[in-house]
């Protein structure tokens, strides 16, 4: 069996942190021993600028956004390649401000390449705002401490961890696990208040098909119109949350021989030969041009839903739900099919209810989600996998992502950094071939009560047609298990098999395909764990 890999991801924590509270006395005295983040420090609260009507970005968009009546342009981002050269190229369009928000960026590859471009930015004076998340943070704090030091860049911790030791962030989230399990899973780039990219990738080599271990397949929109105003509100109300800290209350000297090293060290790795910046000097050109062409934007009704930086402020009974509150009223209208790719799917008791009830009611209802030997993480699919029997019984259609799906690679484009197998990282949703949802939120407990969220809700049968069309190689039986119950004649009892193709030939398992005894044996381990699914 190929052996899975093991990538940096958006809910490595949660494996992390598990187990560990029998060890977690040892580390107490070490963790309490090291100095905390200062509490001095001051955080000058700043807002996104008013869109800019002097800029190349405003005045190319001026035109056609003047007849849409409030609606907003929208263009689809289906491969990690384009995703990547996209940011790179709202980087280098940006004259006013950048506003960068994310949950991981890794000091890999692609992690050098993005912040390279955002350098250049702030070297021609661009406002360069950066809103990381802490936990799987890639960025060492001297990393950090440069980068905030530069002209024209501020970065800010959303909810960092007191001790600033990367070894003691699983024994600090098992003493402190209310606040520190609380995390920022937004991820969004708006330029000048003009542009905003808005989807689930995180910064790193995984996300953008750039490494040769597992590569995720997602999907986003990058945005014009009333909606990046909107975005811009939901960035600046976690910029200036009590719950975001400065760069510089870490106590890090950004003009330091050492902060100088570690970041001249990552970009260093921005001069691979057949990297992501090779890839740019070569089709740089040809995405500035795609993404302020406004005549490649679907224009539609559209809104940003997105969750507040603080989901469940001291004395509230319950966390914010609204976008929850967004996907029921969606469903509320379905009358014909929901088609759902999502990478994480724990629909909980109430959620196969809700599903079960939508098929009674003539909406087909059609899931696709990772398979046990596609997923990084094994514990979310041990409580997924308890409700796939029920799911099928209730007439929804399960499809699980294989990993050796290939995508077929974008034409004149790569970034030639290995081959790799397939996982899926998609949070999308289809209502009736009519309503779309693009964004970072999964379908999951974490995302449903911990995590903030961010995403886009639009109204538009052609996109919705585009985004279908796009996702539908993603079914087929060569990048797709379909899942089905089989009764057994002699016992009564019912089981799984898994159905696709191999070698253009139809083939059916009985046992998950192309995961090893060890992570079937991983599945059984979490399973049994009292608890663990309100924490996934």
């Amino acid at each position: 069996m190929r052996q899975q890999p093991k990538p940096t991801t958006d809910k490595g924590w949660r494996s992390g942190a598990l187990g560990l509270a029998a060890l977690a006395f040892v580390a107490l005295a070490l963790v309490g021993a090291c100095a905390p983040i200062r509490d001095d420090v001051a955080l000058p609260a700043s807002q996104a600028i008013a869109r800019p009507t002097d800029s190349a970005l405003a005045r190319g968009f001026a035109a056609i956004e003047s007849r849409q009546d409030g609606k907003s342009g929208f263009r689809l981002i289906n491969n990690g390649v384009s995703a990547l050269m996209t940011r790179a190229a709202l980087a280098d369009l940006a004259e006013k401000t950048i506003d960068f928000q994310t949950f991981i960026f890794d000091a890999d590859e692609v992690g050098a390449f993005v912040l390279d471009r955002l350098i250049a930015a702030a070297g021609r004076g661009v406002r360069v705002r950066i809103l990381l998340d802490d936990y799987q943070l890639g960025l060492d704090d001297w990393i950090l401490a440069r980068l905030n030091a530069l002209p024209n860049i501020e970065v800010r911790l959303y909810n960092p961890f007191p001790d600033r030791m990367r070894w003691s962030r699983p024994f600090q989230m098992v003493f402190n696990l209310d606040r520190l399990g609380r995390r920022m899973h937004n991820k969004l780039f708006a330029v000048d208040n003009q542009l905003a990219l808005i989807g689930g990738r995180n910064i790193s080599n995984h996300y953008f098909e750039a490494v040769g271990d597992l590569n995720f397949r997602d999907i986003e929109l990058v945005a014009t119109g009333p909606v990046v105003d909107q975005a811009s509100r939901s960035f600046d109300a976690f910029w200036n949350s009590a719950i975001v800290v400065p760069v510089a209350a870490l106590d890090r000297d950004g003009r330091h021989p050492e902060a100088i090293e570690h970041l001249a060290d990552l970009l260093t790795k921005n001069g691979e030969a057949e990297g992501p910046m090779a890839e740019y000097r070569r089709q740089g050109e040809a995405f500035r041009t795609r993404v302020q062409e406004p005549a490649s934007y679907m224009w539609a009704n559209g809104r940003v839903v997105a969750e507040p930086p603080i989901r469940q402020p001291p004395g509230a009974l319950k966390p914010s739900s609204e976008i929850a509150r967004a996907h029921a009223i969606a469903r509320q209208a379905a009358g014909r099919e929901v088609v759902y790719e999502v990478a994480y799917f724990v629909p909980g008791a109430r959620g196969v209810e809700v599903l079960a009830d939508l098929v009674k009611r003539g909406v087909a209802v059609t899931v696709l989600t990772n398979s046990l030997a596609s997923t990084d993480v094994v514990a979310v699919h041990s409580s997924y996998a308890f409700y796939r029997q029920p799911l099928l019984e209730a007439g929804v259609k399960l499809f699980e992502y294989r990993i050796d799906a290939k995508r077929p690679e974008p034409a004149g484009h790569r970034l030639r950094l290995g081959s790799s197998g397939s996982g899926l990282h998609a949070k999308i949703v289809v209502y009736d071939r009519k309503t779309v949802w693009v964004g970072s939120a999964n379908f999951d407990p974490r995302s449903r009560r911990l995590n903030t969220e961010i995403g886009l809700m639009i109204e538009s049968p052609e996109l919705a047609e585009r985004i279908l069309a796009g996702i539908a190689l993603d079914f087929s039986p060569s990048h797709s298990w379909r899942l089905d119950v089989r009764n057994e004649s002699e016992s009564g009892l019912k089981r799984l098999v898994w159905i696709g193709h191999d070698n253009g030939q139809t083939v059916e398992r009985e046992v998950e395909p192309d995961a090893g005894l060890w992570r079937r044996l991983n599945v059984l381990f979490y399973a049994v764990l009292p608890g663990i699914e309100e924490l996934l």
